[in-house]
């Protein structure tokens, strides 16, 4: 196969992946930073650094690890393979790193206590 085709294969399995991804999370993304950050903006900044993060951390791991000088020697299935282990190493990267900003963010809600009468004896 053209090299040139394979690559460009690559980074489509790349995009279309970590476009499936950030449209399963966005709408449920979306409410938790409005919560966590505050107001909208905040809220809509930190979505598109995610969505950027999640774009952009599979496709570096692709195009950077493309075995660029065995590419006529290697199938074309083996090829797909790696680059989809690479994609998603890719998403789990971005995803555990932008998760691990969110949860240190998070307040846990902790119940108030019951009003219960003070005994005094």
């Amino acid at each position: 196969m053209n090299p040139l085709i394979l690559f460009t294969l690559e980074i489509a399995i790349s995009l279309g992946i970590s476009l499936i991804v950030i449209s399963l999370l966005k709408p449920l993304l979306t409410d938790v930073l409005i919560e966590t950050c505050g107001t909208e903006k905040r809220a809509a900044f930190w979505g598109m650094f995610t969505q950027l993060m999640l774009f952009l951390t599979p496709l570096l791991i692709v195009i950077y690890f493309a075995p660029t000088d065995v590419i006529s020697n290697s199938s074309v299935v083996l090829a797909i393979k790696e680059t989809l282990f690479r994609t998603l190493l890719g998403v789990f990267t971005g995803l555990a790193i932008v998760g691990q900003v969110i949860w240190k963010s998070i307040v846990p809600n902790i119940p108030e206590p019951a009003n219960t009468p003070i005994i005094k004896e």
